[in-house]
C-alpha cells in the first residue's frame, strides 16, 4: 500500500507539473489557450489573479511546487532512514499546503472571476490526490535493493514524461 501511494503521489505530481508548464508557457507568451468551449482560461488569464504582485505568472508557482514536490519524493526515496521522518513530513505538509492552494484558487474561479480553466482545474485535481495518497504513505525507509528499484522507475518515469510532455506541448503551441 506505501509503495503504491508513492507511486500516485509522483504520478500525480507530473500530471500537475505539466498542466503548471503549459499555462507557464502560454501566460508568458501570450499563446492562445487551449480550452474547453466555454473560455474559462482566457477568462482566468485576464483576471487580476492571473498574475502575483501584477508580473508574476500565477503558474510559476505552480511549477515551483510540483518540481519541488518531485524532487522531495526521489530524495525520500534514496535517503537513509534517519532522514525518513522529516522526509514523510514534508510531503504531508506539502500535499495539504498543494490541496489547500488548489481549493482557493477554485474558489477564487467560482466566486470572483465566475469562469473555470480546464487547466486550473486538472492542476488542482492532481493536487487533490497527491493529498489523498498522502495518507496511504507511511514513514517507513526503503532497503537499499527497494529505494534502487524505485529510483530507477522514477528515473524511466520522468524520462517518458518528458518525453511525452514534450509531444504534447508541441501540439498544444
Amino acid at each position: 500500500m506505501m509503495m503504491h501511494a508513492r507511486r500516485v503521489l509522483f504520478g500525480a505530481a507530473l500530471m500537475g507539473l505539466f498542466a503548471s508548464i503549459y499555462l507557464l508557457i502560454v501566460y508568458m507568451s501570450g499563446a492562445p489557450i487551449v480550452c474547453g468551449s466555454g473560455h474559462g482560461c482566457d477568462a482566468v488569464r485576464a483576471s487580476e489573479w492571473a498574475f502575483m504582485f501584477g508580473v508574476i505568472p500565477r503558474p510559476l508557482s505552480g511549477v515551483a511546487f510540483y518540481a519541488g514536490f518531485l524532487v522531495l519524493l526521489v530524495l525520500r526515496t534514496a535517503m537513509p532512514s534517519w532522514q525518513t521522518r522529516w522526509l514523510y513530513r514534508l510531503v504531508m505538509v506539502g500535499a495539504a499546503v498543494g490541496f489547500a492552494e488548489s481549493l482557493w484558487l477554485t474558489w477564487i474561479q467560482w466566486m470572483r472571476i465566475e469562469a473555470f480553466c480546464l487547466w486550473c482545474l486538472a492542476s488542482g485535481a492532481a493536487a487533490t490526490v497527491m493529498f489523498i495518497a498522502s495518507f496511504g504513505d507511511r514513514p517507513v525507509a526503503l532497503s537499499t535493493a527497494a529505494s534502487l528499484k524505485e529510483l530507477r522507475l522514477q528515473f524511466i518515469a520522468i524520462l517518458v514524461a518528458f518525453a511525452v510532455g514534450s509531444v504534447a506541448l508541441w501540439g498544444l503551441l
